[in-house]
């Protein structure tokens, strides 16, 4: 009924199967959504999470299942549009403790980190790490320290010693909605500062 060709063998050792050669039909996608697929693929943060690869493959391998129309529509929006992550002046290339970070968030393990303000002022803090978020190509470790959730900008984290400690990440915490407030509170200081 719903257009996949399963067979029944009878028997010991039967069961059901489809047909060596058969592929799952990709239906149902609009060409925004395909559109949508391959300009994420241009986010330059995904390289730094080790995942910009595998995205790029899978959708390689979502491309050839395509039909012809689509890939077509996937091809025409890859030809007008790209995505370039990074701002005019960047300055974060390098960020040493960018996996000692990542891993502490999967694993919910505290870190301890050296951190140097924007004033150059550098102190010592214990941060339970709740994830991560790119700004333009800048990261920012988004974690419970000593005054509360705070963002934490990667570049400026100096040394990183993943505990022992364990912590339990709030289930209400939203990463997205805290990162809204925080851009707001920050554009607001920096207008009342300039």
């Amino acid at each position: 009924m719903s257009g996949i060709p399963v067979y029944a063998d009878p028997g010991a050792g039967g069961g059901f199967s489809l047909p060596p050669n058969y592929k799952s039909p990709i239906g149902g996608l609009t060409t925004p959504e395909i559109q949508a697929l391959f300009l994420y693929a241009a986010e330059g943060s995904l390289d730094q999470l080790g995942i910009g690869s595998a995205l790029r493959s899978a959708l390689l391998k979502l491309m050839q299942a395509l039909p012809e129309q689509s890939r077509k529509d996937a091809y025409w929006i890859q030809q007008r549009i790209h995505i370039d992550p990074d701002s005019w002046q960047q300055e974060e290339k390098a960020l040493p403790h960018f996996a000692a970070v990542q891993d502490s968030i999967m694993k919910l393990c505290e870190v301890q980190i050296s951190y140097r303000n924007r004033a150059g002022l550098e102190k010592s803090l214990i941060v339970k790490p709740y994830g991560l978020v790119a700004k333009a190509g800048i990261w920012f470790l988004v974690g419970e320290g000593d005054q509360g959730a705070q963002a934490y900008r990667l570049s400026r984290i100096q040394d990183v010693k993943v505990t022992e400690g364990k912590f339990e990440r709030p289930e209400s915490f939203d990463l997205q909605a805290f990162w809204k407030e925080w851009v707001i509170r920050y554009e607001a200081r920096n207008i009342t500062n300039s």
